[in-house]
């Protein structure tokens, strides 16, 4: 380079090559770094959304082809040999959501299932509205008949009622439902169907309760609120009335048995729950409840079946409660998050390096120091 001295020249090229070498090494960094960090940082802001936070981490189950496929048809096949069509049908949709191919095979597996039983259907409900077991569709269809009409709420309260009057082990979470059950119904009723969702759901809920389907952390929590809500005098003026056959002041008195604090709870928990099975059925609902630990997180499933009812069951299976709550972080997400922090701070600092380089070269460049007196001249005469 002409004007430049041998030396400075060797020392100019020695110093680009160096910091070519770095930009080489920072970009490998941020192209290592930047990925995985920045899916932390999406899986932060979507905290609050599930149906955002579900798809993100969905992508990570089914997002690459292959995998997705393979994990896809042995869902499907799992989900047919316990006999629910209805995950199976929801992984179908999901598939479908992601590219994903499923074999022509499985959708007829699957449309045979679906096939309805007349006779197995009635005998499902009968036994549903006379024991209160709610397995399957026609079987919860019929206990919850025997719900609305006070006839399922009053068995289940005066059976853990007693229990519980005479001081002995009781399932305080049925006893609470079926109580606030009773209060809802006579809403129901007087509402001409309006306050049918949380009737419904708390149906749901007490069925998943006997049946041991409830997490454990939520199960705890029903139980606190039900302590917590209970009317003694209340359930026992109920108890006498139902001893005397008087199903009409047994009502009236069971509807008293969950203070007004503990029936909102319940009533808000329950109409969450009907919106669910609203959209997913009965087996969505329990598998949400299977999940959930709190209220909040029934919540928020209804708020994903809201925009996802038919991929929601399969969305569960695949991330659990991961697909409602973002959850602690783990080491190695806060490690990624530590590493983009880091590497934005090596960037910032690199460039200011680089700035202070090139304004030193400019300085020492032959050409520019003549120039500058030149300019002072220059300036100084036009002043």
């Amino acid at each position: 380079m002409a004007g430049i001295p041998p030396t400075m020249g060797a020392m100019t090229m020695r110093s680009l090559g160096r910091i070519v070498a770095t930009v080489c090494a920072v970009a490998c960094a941020g192209i290592l770094i930047g990925p995985p960090a920045l899916h932390q940082m999406r899986l932060i802001a979507a905290a609050e959304e599930p149906a955002a936070l579900s798809a993100l981490r969905l992508g990570e189950v089914v997002g690459q082809r292959g995998v997705g496929q393979e994990r896809v048809a042995a869902e499907i096949d799992a989900a047919l040999a316990a006999g629910d069509s209805e995950l199976a049908e929801s992984f179908v949709a999901l598939a479908a959501d992601h590219g994903v191919r499923v074999a022509p095979e499985q959708l007829a597996r699957i449309a045979q299932a679906r096939e309805p039983d007349l006779r197995r259907s009635l005998a499902a409900f009968g036994h549903g509205f006379w024991s209160g077991e709610r397995e399957g569709g026609e079987a919860f269809a019929g206990a919850l008949l025997g719900d609305v009409s006070g006839f399922g709420d009053l068995r289940d309260l005066a059976g853990e009622g007693r229990k519980w009057v005479d001081g002995r082990e009781t399932d305080t979470v049925t006893l609470g439902l079926a109580a606030a059950g009773l209060a809802l119904s006579a809403a129901t009723w007087a509402s001409l169907g309006a306050a049918m969702p949380a009737r419904t759901g708390l149906s749901v809920i007490k069925g998943a309760s006997k049946a041991k389907a409830l997490s454990p952390a939520l199960a705890a929590g029903l139980g606190r609120i039900a302590a917590q809500s209970l009317d003694r005098p209340a359930l026992a003026a109920s108890l006498s009335a139902a001893g005397r056959l008087d199903l009409a002041a047994a009502r009236a008195a069971a509807a008293g048995v969950v203070r007004p604090a503990g029936l909102r709870r319940l009533a808000d928990l329950g109409r969450d729950a009907g919106t669910l099975y609203s959209r997913t059925g009965q087996r969505g609902v329990r598998q949400v409840l299977a999940v959930a630990e709190d209220a909040g997180d029934v919540g928020r499933a209804a708020r994903l079946a809201a925009g996802k009812a038919t991929t929601l069951r399969a969305t569960l299976k695949l991330l659990g409660r991961g697909a409602l709550v973002l959850g602690a972080l783990s080491l190695s997400a806060i490690g990624w998050l530590f590493a983009l922090a880091g590497y934005a701070v090596a960037l910032a600092m690199l460039a200011q390096r680089f700035g202070w380089w090139l304004g030193r070269r400019r300085w020492r460049l032959p050409g520019f120091a003549r120039a500058l007196p030149a300019a002072g001249r220059g300036l100084s005469h036009v002043a």
